[in-house]
């Protein structure tokens, strides 16, 4: 997958991450091997180690876990998303919000497993 990134605003203050990240809304489709189960979301923000995700609020991912996400490249329809092609993460918090339909989670890419599955 390759997604184009754009200089945004300085970070704040209290940002933990260590590089830019922009404002993208791209559909998303999440697969949580533990529950063996695809959730659709999308995007809310990239950067170039993890994705910050709007997801329905009975997801099954929790924090640790090590998920798979596929991003679309557009906000269309997109095809089938297949596990093989999907980005390893982990899933580094959750904000379930104040009960509304959806949370917010953060996934840091995986770049061992990324180097892993480019070795085979």
């Amino acid at each position: 997958m390759s997604m184009t990134l754009a200089a945004s605003d300085p970070q704040a203050p209290d940002e933990r991450r260590r590089g830019f990240r922009i404002r993208q809304e791209r559909p998303i489709k999440v697969f949580d091997p533990a529950s063996s189960k695809y959730v659709g979301g999308r995007t809310q923000d990239v950067s170039a180690s993890g994705l910050r995700l709007e997801l329905p609020i009975a997801s099954p991912i929790l924090p640790g876990r090590l998920v798979h996400v596929h991003v679309g490249v557009s906000q269309g329809l997109e095809g089938l998303a297949q596990r093989h092609g999907m980005l390893p993460a982990r899933v580094v918090w959750i904000d379930r919000g104040d009960g509304g339909p959806n949370m917010t989670a953060g996934v840091e890419i995986v770049a061992g497993v990324l180097a892993a599955a480019d070795a085979a």
